[in-house]
């Protein structure tokens, strides 16, 4: 009876480690994704203050030379 008992208790835990490590790959996995949205974000970012800068530079040069 007891060996039922302790057989039952290490199956209970094996259970719950495994829906943690479960939880814890799908939390893994979704800020991975997460991490490559806002990765991709940043680039779009960066490309767009570059241009902006690009553009400030051209606009300060143009009226350096036309005032």
């Amino acid at each position: 009876m007891k060996n039922k008992v302790q057989s039952t208790q290490i199956n209970q835990n094996n259970e719950s480690r495994k829906r943690y490590q479960a939880e814890m790959q799908r939390r893994f996995i979704d800020l991975q994704f997460k991490r490559s949205q806002l990765e991709k974000k940043l680039k779009r970012v960066n490309e767009v203050l570059f241009s902006l800068g690009r553009e400030m530079e051209e606009q300060f040069s143009y009226d350096q030379l036309y005032k």
